[in-house]
């Protein structure tokens, strides 16, 4: 139904008034400025909120309400027009389903520092963190891609120059249930734990197929379906 209205608000024919609404969005036509607008949310009177990105890379945020042109407020970058999109939603305490944000991914600017995220993806609570970042109490209106825009390799550069702390070899110390991994005599050991039981145990003679292994299965098991 979303969609249907969506299909309808763009193909109408708004004359003059969209031509003049375009070129204050610094387009020449409507079918441009469309071209670059994407719904964000919507309202209990089905009014729908836009998020524009201009020609000069700055973004305008807009309601749809009334008649063209309409009123816009514009942010230098996307994230700031996210969160301030982001405020409006809460405050006028929607059901989480009329967030949309249909914004692409590949057009959200880091949120947080290369380094920060790779410590949280490696060692620490990836929702939580995604969670606390995006002002949201759970995952399931945003994306972890708005939080950690790293790749497998950026991940695995950072550890070649810092290297990878060790957990204890089996029987050393009580482990805690997951995965665990540490390097002897040259070699790359990895195993799970589960209600004291060791299992799926690997070595790895080489070094960088070993760390690649570790990086892999750490960042999988992060949660955040990314890797």
């Amino acid at each position: 139904m979303i969609r249907n209205y969506l299909r309808k608000l763009f193909s109408r024919d708004y004359g003059p008034l969209a031509a003049e609404f375009a070129q204050s969005l610094g387009y020449e036509t409507w079918k441009e400025a469309q071209g670059r607008t994407y719904a964000m949310f919507f309202t209990q009177a089905d009014d729908f909120w836009f998020a524009t990105e201009r020609p000069d890379c700055h973004w305008a945020v807009w309601k749809e309400e009334g008649d063209m042109p309409y009123s816009t407020e514009v942010f230098s970058t996307v994230n700031g027009a996210i969160e301030y999109l982001w405020g409006l939603f809460v405050e006028s305490a929607l059901p989480e389903h009329h967030w949309l944000n249909e914004v692409p991914t590949t057009k959200l600017g880091a949120l947080v520092d290369q380094e920060t995220q790779i410590q949280i993806l490696l060692y620490g609570d990836a929702l939580s963190f995604a969670c606390d970042t995006l002002g949201v109490k759970d995952m399931s209106i945003r994306k972890y891609a708005e939080v950690f825009t790293l790749n497998t390799d950026d991940v695995f550069d950072y550890v070649l120059t810092n290297g990878l702390p060790q957990s204890e070899p089996p029987g050393s110390v009580a482990l805690a249930e997951g995965f665990h991994y540490y390097q002897q005599k040259g070699k790359w050991i990895t195993f799970f734990t589960e209600r004291g039981r060791t299992f799926n145990e690997k070595n790895f003679d080489d070094e960088e197929e070993g760390k690649r292994y570790i990086i892999t299965t750490l960042l999988q098991l992060s949660g955040t379906g990314l890797y």
